[in-house]
């Protein structure tokens, strides 16, 4: 979504689609490390020292017999970042009461319609009135997808709100990712592990990934090997963050880990960074020496079935 929205601020707005108070919370770190530059959350913002944004709610306009007194009590508030609503009742009509009083507000929000045709007509209205600095915001069920069609049709708009699509995962509930033994030791002796089942095979062994780069710092391809493994020239990418339920290494400031996490998403090939459902997958294999291993321990325990 941060990619879609092409250098444009996006804000994380998914707490009250998150699954309890603290994956709220958790969400909306993960969110800024992939890019947003802030959040709604204010929780999160007090403990990972995140920038927090806000705007006003549709509740508020609604509170209000007149709209125009809505915006006003706001502003009052608020009187330097106010953000205001336009999208209640009328689009043109909210912007035309807004400029109408004279009170120049940070910016304004659209959350439902023809987010392209009315953030067009806003940004010509308001520079029409000399606020050029008033930005048009975004929200209402964006994704990376409805993001991006926005601004290839030529929306104008200066920052997105998303919720739900950050902190649900809508194309795909459930991730398959499992915890297996693949290494036990009994005795002073090691026993590598795995699992055989129909379509849920396990490689044993303790592993690490192998990543590899182009000459120009691009990444070609991951190896997923075993941990005593050599590859020259690659970089491994798994490192021990636990002994002995003791956390073993220092956390990672936030700001360095949205750093960090944005130059490697740009060192991925352009393909994989696309938004083309069609594009190839990034490569990554199995080492010959996990193959084997996972071979040697298939014939160890038909031996052993058929003891």
């Amino acid at each position: 979504m941060t990619q879609a929205a092409a250098g444009r601020p996006v804000i994380e707005f998914g707490t009250r689609r998150a699954h309890g108070m603290e994956s709220g919370v958790l969400a909306a770190r993960a969110a800024v490390i992939g890019g947003c530059q802030g959040t709604s959350n204010v929780a999160a913002g007090h403990q990972f020292g995140i920038p927090i944004y806000g705007t006003q709610a549709h509740s508020w306009i609604m509170a209000h017999e007149d709209e125009e007194e809505a915006f006003r009590r706001f502003l009052n508030i608020f009187p330097n970042h106010s953000v205001l609503l336009v999208d209640t009742y009328d689009v043109r009509a909210a912007v035309e009461k807004i400029i109408s009083m004279g009170r120049r507000p940070k910016g304004v929000r659209l959350d439902s319609g023809d987010l392209a045709a009315d953030s067009a007509w806003v940004r010509q209205r308001l520079d029409q009135a000399g606020w050029n600095d008033v930005i048009v915001f975004a929200s209402g069920d964006l994704d990376e997808d409805r993001i991006s069609s926005l601004l290839a049709v030529g929306a104008k708009i200066d920052g997105f709100g998303v919720g739900t699509a950050l902190v649900t995962s809508n194309d795909s509930p459930t991730l398959g990712v499992i915890y297996k033994l693949v290494e036990i030791e009994i005795g002073g002796e090691v026993r590598s592990a795995a699992k055989f089942s129909a379509a849920k095979v396990t490689y044993p062994g303790r592993k690490q990934v192998y990543r590899f780069s182009h000459p120009d710092g691009m990444f070609a391809n991951d190896v997923i090997g075993l941990v005593e493994e050599d590859f020259p020239g690659a970089k491994t990418l798994l490192k021990q963050v636990m002994i002995g339920g003791t956390r073993s290494v220092t956390r990672t400031d936030l700001d360095a880990a949205r750093k960090r996490c944005l130059q490697q998403r740009a060192r991925l090939p352009e393909p994989v960074r696309s938004l083309n459902g069609d594009a190839a997958p990034y490569p990554v294999r199995h080492s010959e020496m996990l193959e084997g291993l996972l071979e040697k321990v298939r014939r160890r325990i038909r031996h052993a079935a058929h003891i």
